[in-house]
């Protein structure tokens, strides 16, 4: 089965394709997981040579967003952040992002992800919960997200919801 890429918008820090400071992940559904390759850069270093723990953060985060949002086709927003780091992410290398439900009821999600090397390790993990949104209040459009006939439409990603 081949993979699922999902959609991403135009300005956002993690996804965002007009972001210039951003990250620019592209998440893609593998295997009933989210998935993101992850190759920090320069621009995203806390001390020399090493990734901020905020950007490792908000990578976790984005990428436990869509494991809770991608199921039902509902966008969430989160209520609570737990992340263990576990070993240094530095500049210049690539990562894998992974991430799964581990409960979902109507009023909460619960998820889990790991950033891994390219060999496997776990270099940070984490936990999240994400509050669903109704539809009328998720403060994007469709102008927001970035036309590209390769992915899932955010169309295309509500109506199957």
């Amino acid at each position: 089965m081949s993979a699922i890429l999902l959609p991403y918008t135009r300005g956002c820090f993690v996804c965002g394709a007009d972001n210039p400071h951003g990250l620019r992940l592209r998440f893609r559904v593998e295997n009933g997981e989210i998935c993101a390759d992850f190759h920090p850069d320069m621009r995203h270093e806390g001390y020399r040579g090493i990734i901020h723990g905020g950007v490792i953060a908000s990578a976790l985060d984005e990428t436990m967003f869509w494991a809770a949002a991608y199921p039902n086709r509902r966008f969430h927003v989160s209520v609570q952040l737990e992340v263990r780091y576990e070993k240094k992410v530095e500049v210049g290398r690539g990562y894998l992002l992974v991430a799964r439900v581990a409960e979902s009821q109507r009023r909460m999600c619960s998820t889990s992800a790991e950033l891994r090397s390219l060999d496997g390790e776990v270099c940070a993990s984490a936990k999240g919960r994400f509050f669903p949104m109704k539809r009328e209040d998720v403060p994007l459009q469709h102008e927001d997200f970035f036309p590209d006939p390769h992915v899932l439409s955010p169309v295309e990603f509500f109506r199957a919801g």
